[in-house]
């Protein structure tokens, strides 16, 4: 079966430490973890609430997740020079791991 998903609207990330990041669900979508969880045939709670809480990021991790994914919307199939995304060094194994779960 197909997967149906809405990617219109915004949805919004929420940290284990409350923070909340509103953002576009097609740019949220850059992970496929995330997306599947929009997929009408699941059924996730996700889906019906426009919300995905992350009980294992803290808000300094998700902002930066967050900043990936609108960086890589801005620059997907670009044909000029992409800047480097920067990473801070103590972020980075972190952030590797974080990428791996979320699909990125």
């Amino acid at each position: 079966m197909a997967a149906i998903v809405d990617d219109q609207g915004v949805l919004t990330l929420v940290s284990n430490d409350d923070f909340q990041f509103v953002v576009p669900k097609r740019t949220a979508f850059a992970s496929k973890t995330i997306r599947n969880m929009f997929n009408k045939n699941t059924g996730y709670i996700e889906a019906k609430e426009n919300r995905v809480r992350f009980d294992d990021m803290n808000g300094v991790l998700l902002e930066k997740v967050c900043e990936y994914f609108c960086y890589k919307e801005k620059y997907n199939g670009s044909r000029g020079a992409v800047p480097e995304f920067k990473i801070p060094p103590e972020m980075a194994l972190e952030l590797m791991t974080t990428a791996d779960f979320l699909e990125v």
